[in-house]
């Protein structure tokens, strides 16, 4: 008789078995078993899409938009989003296209601009996927150091950076910290990536989320910048799936290349509706979360220690000194809130991610919930 046949498990590739499910998608798959959960975790706006955004869909649906568009997305999307760039930020990108969201992105522009073996520069607190999308390439992700304040100091990239380095990732605002780089700290950026020959890559989504004065975009600092946005935050549609990725000709090129044969392009009826979105005037969405950031920042004080987030919908506490993030943790599930802990985002374990994204009742009882597992639990000495 032959050997016996391998199960399932052993077959899987080393790439898979060094990727662990995000903490987000885990609460994510959590609160859909509860009812009336303090969904604190998840990262996507609670509004609903603007109604002309709806119907322009269902127009491009029944007008029969239902093929392959060219793998770079609608050349009239395409021209939207120029426009709102030099409208926005006075410089119109050499080359754009329009991806898989953010996420599809992320993942073009490693595959085109960096090999097995590459460093990528990211930093610490970062979003989940930068150091995933990494290691499935056999790139190596290394961080730069955001703490305590969560302010880019060249001191950090100077620490991270080695002759393998050929990118720098910057994230503004931020996900977790809701920090929005300044433009001198974009200059900086800018000329260390210059001095080192280095890739700049800015990951925007939440340009329009940027609560205490105009967003200031790497492509100001650094016009060869690749810079990726999209539609999911600003209007409510990450179920949508669009991106966008603007820079240098070269490399969009190549990434339109690689689309090709990977996800091919993006939903086509969707992308004929949100050539209309970038038309749309959100600023009473935005002034609503700049509210439920002040909320939170007071809320919190007595209890968590927290630099008040200045862009996107998220905050980063410091949990209590002494207190056991697990056990904040699991404390805050059994009393149906969910919260992200600080070690899915970082190299430490000091912090949780809370998204306040969801209507200001439920926001105010899980501010509660979280200052009430901080009493019980200092006072316990845990």
């Amino acid at each position: 008789m032959g050997a016996s046949k391998k199960p399932a498990a052993e077959r899987l590739s080393q790439r898979a078995q060094a990727i662990q499910a995000s903490g987000i998608r885990r609460m994510f798959e959590l609160s859909s078993t509860m009812v009336d959960p303090i969904n604190l975790s998840i990262g996507q706006a609670h509004f609903d899409p603007p109604e002309e955004l709806v119907e322009a869909a269902i127009h491009a649906l029944r007008s029969g938009h239902h093929r392959y568009s060219v793998t770079e997305g609608l050349p009239k999307l395409n021209l939207a989003i120029s426009s709102y760039f030099e409208r926005q930020w006075g410089r119109r990108p050499a080359s754009t296209m329009v991806t898989l969201g953010v996420s599809g992105g992320i993942v073009l522009s490693f595959l085109a601009a960096l090999d097995p073996g590459d460093e990528v520069l990211i930093p610490d607190p970062y979003f989940v996927m930068y150091k995933h999308v990494a290691t499935m390439l056999g790139i190596t992700a290394v961080t730069y150091d955001l703490y305590p304040d969560f302010r880019l100091r060249r001191a950090a990239l100077e620490r991270a950076v080695s002759p393998r380095t050929k990118a720098i990732l910057v994230n503004s605002p931020a996900n977790p910290t809701g920090a929005v780089l300044s433009r001198e700290e974009l200059e900086l950026v800018a000329a260390f990536a210059k001095e080192h020959d280095l890739l700049v890559i800015s990951d925007e989504i939440y340009s329009e989320f940027c609560f205490d004065g105009p967003f200031p975009s790497m492509i100001q600092a650094e016009p060869d910048a690749l810079v990726l946005g999209g539609f999911s935050k600003t209007y409510g549609i990450p179920g949508w799936r669009l991106g966008y990725a603007v820079g240098p000709e070269a490399i969009i090129d190549k990434m339109r290349t690689l689309q090709q044969f990977t996800f091919v392009c993006a939903p086509v009826p969707l992308q004929h509706a949100a050539v209309k979105a970038l038309d749309l005037d959100m600023s009473a969405e935005i002034r609503a979360y700049a509210a439920k950031r002040d909320l939170v920042v007071e809320g919190l004080r007595e209890h968590f220690e927290l630099v008040a987030p200045a862009g996107s919908f998220y905050a980063f506490p410091r949990l209590p000194a002494g207190v056991d993030p697990q056990l904040f943790a699991e404390r805050a599930v059994a009393k149906k809130t969910l919260i992200v802990p600080g070690s899915a985002f970082s190299l430490r374990n000091t912090h949780f991610r809370l998204s306040f994204a969801l209507d200001d009742a439920k926001l105010q009882r899980g501010i509660g919930v979280l200052n009430e597992i901080a009493r019980e639990l200092g006072s316990r000495g845990a």
